[in-house]
């Protein structure tokens, strides 16, 4: 298999939390994860926990609830791919504590193993909360120190890609490839993701 998203993946049928918007998500672990220099297990791992963070959604309304969900559901779905992408133990315990805490109001402290993927991940997250209007992104709700200066790129990358119509299956690339501004992170991602195929 690889990352390109199927409309049969998600539960919930949606434009605010749907295929773009997960591939936006993913698209950004990219970027904050270059911003940052984070290890290359810690992005990966993100970005795994980006792939499936909202399938479980069941509504585009609040809740607390569908990280836990795309754990006990989505994650069974791709954990062997996970597992011969080269994600180990530690790993997977990693993504599934972010995708749990990425829908929950509270926060884990910065000590915890597993802070710095799940901090990723929802910094990763609330940049594409532009496409909310207003109040949409706060920054001072991100957590990572420079994820304040993707803000415009991140803007630039949603009114970029929703013009594009989502058919029941789009690749990856094609979100990668919209704009000259995030070709950047196209070479992050064939270097490190062998041109979106996940596994061997």
């Amino acid at each position: 298999m690889t990352f390109d998203l199927k409309q049969t993946y998600f539960n919930h049928q949606s434009d605010l939390h749907g295929i773009m918007h997960t591939y936006r998500v993913m698209h950004n672990v990219l970027l904050l994860a270059k911003e940052h220099k984070l290890a290359e297990p810690i992005l990966k791992t993100a970005y795994c926990a980006a792939f499936i963070h909202d399938m479980a959604r069941k509504h585009d309304g609040i809740c607390s609830m569908h990280g836990q969900w795309a754990v006990l559901e989505k994650f069974l779905l791709f954990e062997n791919n996970f597992k011969e992408y080269g994600l180990s133990e530690q790993n997977l315990d990693a993504l599934k504590t972010a995708v749990k805490y990425h829908s929950l109001s509270s926060e884990l402290e910065k000590i915890h193993p597993h802070y710095e993927v799940t901090a990723l991940l929802k910094d990763a997250d609330a940049l594409d909360r532009i496409r909310l209007g207003y109040p949409g992104l706060n920054p001072k709700y991100l957590r990572m120190p420079n994820s304040i200066k993707l803000i415009s790129v991140a803007e630039h990358n949603y009114y970029t890609t929703e013009k594009i119509l989502c058919k029941t299956w789009i690749e990856f690339n094609e979100i990668i490839s919209t704009n000259s501004q995030i070709l950047p992170s196209q070479n992050i991602f064939q270097k490190m993701f062998n041109k979106s195929r996940l596994g061997k």
